[in-house]
């Protein structure tokens, strides 16, 4: 091995958090100048400080939220099955603490505790500087022949940069189950298809842990992004073979979710606004859309679990005490029938949960005979994506919903008695100062529920990503600034009007004129006092109109041992 470690005995015991904090004291963490022993049939799957503080401080303050990361789950169950005796653990930094110096500390003890061969992380773009922290950290704690693994659509879409960058060793692209167990398996890359690897390990780290968690300790997270922290001579990066999508005949055969790997994190709490009852869980019963919105990843290919494969599911999470579903497909509508079958079966075999689509279906995929069925099944919430007010801001997008049909499936869900979350986004390539007015005044008139506006933001592999570096529009990969609810200014809009000032202000602009309407706090209040929902709807307001004042954090919504 050529890669360059700092030795373990370097490490000091205390790091300080500012001149007049008290020290952080290490003292527990055990630390020789040997690398330990690695487990080989052990996976560590890593969840980022900011996975679930990333909106806090912003209009969706009041909706911060913490929950079963689902593909450690699928990952988890199906390499169970598939290598006897293999065991997962996780480690949560996302619940851990407010301050993000005591997370890493507590991954260095929980490294030296678990001693995972391999430790995985799944990548979102804002977040992804704290991905390659945590190979750097695996990499000095565990030494060279830990396996760090890379997944998620960030990650997939600049592998390159995962393996380059970072002391990330091989990146699974796309859907991660069957190559997430090869790897396991310790299969050489070559014959693995659907991986990104390097082929070579010249890599030299230039920070010792004491100094990352004494930069975090201060608050210069900024450090990690505008710094290498790792080079690389001459690396060299390979692409093994595609890996066809599965099939779903594949998800069909996958085994259920482990959820002994988080049994801990069942009693995590969310606010009401998103979540009715606890414990809940995240459930994927289709991947793939055959929409085209351009500011979406999703696979087009649809494939699905079988509704009888869905009872099957539910019944194993009824043994858990599960009493809530949030259904997460990319679009859970794609075939309605499906839908109504999966909620008739529900209805026979006496299966119910408090349902919440929240990722959203489209207004023209909705019926009101899949709403009253699946309102007997539990359904209580969904969202519903409307965008925009103009049409042509619409089109521009790639949506192909005409406006008349959000206000049609509108009166639908309140004949039935659905509540609505509806999705706005300011900033798509048609949009104007006029256009964003109009959203503003739609929304209104379609009155949902809740509704909450997002910064159009072109993330990596997605079509607006493309479109828009191919014509300069992009200007930053500052990944940090990839957030949908700040203007950051990572793109320069083709509209010389709308820049991130500009779109800061009419950000703030839709959540005032939406929640201050007077028809709308009239049936909110009118609403709230019939069903006793105002106990917990005045925080939420608060949270939503003062985020700066009353602040959330993931550590309000946790209730057990964040490490499973």
């Amino acid at each position: 091995m050529e890669e360059n470690f700092i030795p373990l005995s370097s490490l000091t015991t205390k790091v300080n958090l500012a001149p007049s904090a008290p020290a952080l004291n290490l003292k527990t963490i055990k630390l020789t100048g040997n690398f330990p022993r690695l487990n080989d049939k052990k996976a560590a799957f890593i969840v980022q400080p900011s996975m679930f503080r990333a909106y806090t401080g912003t209009r969706i303050n009041a909706a911060t939220q913490v929950y079963l990361i689902q593909y450690s789950l699928w990952l988890s169950g199906y390499v169970k099955e598939l290598i006897p005796g293999f065991e997962t653990v996780v480690c949560d930094m996302g619940v851990m603490s407010d301050k993000n110096a005591f997370c890493w500390i507590e991954f260095i003890r929980f490294l030296l505790n678990e001693k995972p061969k391999f430790v995985c992380c799944t990548v979102t773009t804002p977040i992804y500087y704290e991905a390659k922290l945590i190979g750097i950290i695996a990499k000095q704690i565990l030494g060279p022949e830990v396996v760090v693994i890379h997944g998620g659509v960030h990650a997939t879409a600049l592998y390159k940069e995962s393996l380059v960058d970072s002391m990330c060793d091989v990146v699974a692209l796309g859907e991660g189950e069957l190559t997430f167990g090869e790897i396991c398996q310790g299969r050489p890359y070559k014959d693995i298809r659907g991986i990104a690897y390097r082929d070579d390990n010249r890599r030299w780290m230039t920070i010792t842990v004491n100094e990352i968690l004494k930069r975090l300790a201060l608050g210069e997270e900024a450090y990690f992004i505008q710094q290498n922290a790792v080079i690389s001579l001459d690396p060299f990066v390979q692409t093994s073979l595609p890996r066809p999508l599965m099939t779903s005949k594949q998800l069909n055969d996958l085994p259920h979710q482990d959820l002994e790997l988080y049994k801990n994190s069942l009693n995590y709490h969310n606010p009401r606004i998103i979540v009715k009852s606890h414990p809940f869980i995240q459930f994927e019963t289709s991947r793939g859309c055959p929409f085209a919105c351009d500011f979406c990843s999703a696979e087009d290919d649809y494939r699905v679990l079988s509704p009888d494969r869905v009872i099957e599911e539910l019944k194993y999470y009824k043994r858990y005490g599960i009493k809530e579903l949030r259904i997460t497909d990319d679009q859970f509508l794609t075939d309605v029938r499906r839908g109504e079958i999966i909620a008739e079966k529900m209805l026979s075999a006496g299966l119910h949960f408090d349902i919440n689509l929240g990722n959203g279906v489209r207004a023209d995929r909705c019926t009101k005979k899949f709403l009253e069925l699946f309102k007997r099944a539990g359904l209580y919430q969904t969202g519903a994506g409307f965008e925009s007010g103009d049409q042509d801001t619409l089109d521009s997008m790639r949506k192909s919903l005409p406006i008349q049909k959000s206000l049609d499936v509108m009166n639908i869900f309140r004949e039935v008695g659905i509540e609505v979350v509806g999705f706005f986004i300011f900033g798509a390539e048609k949009e104007t100062l006029q256009s964003m007015q109009k959203t503003i005044e739609f929304a209104k008139a379609l009155m949902p529920d809740y509704a909450k506006v997002t910064v159009y933001t072109p993330f990596p592999d997605t079509q607006a990503y493309a479109r828009w570096k191919r014509k300069g529009y992009i200007v930053s990969e500052r990944w940090d600034h990839y957030n949908i609810h700040k203007a950051a200014g990572v793109y320069r809009h083709p509209n010389p009007d709308l820049t991130p000032e500009v779109f800061t202000e009419w950000y703030k602009k839709f959540y005032r004129e939406f929640y201050s309407n007077p028809a709308y706090i009239e049936r909110q209040i009118l609403n709230s006092i019939k069903d006793g929902s105002i106990v917990w709807k005045t925080p939420t307001a608060l949270r939503t109109f003062f985020p700066d004042v009353f602040r959330t954090s993931p550590m309000d919504n946790v209730k057990a041992d964040y490490s499973g």
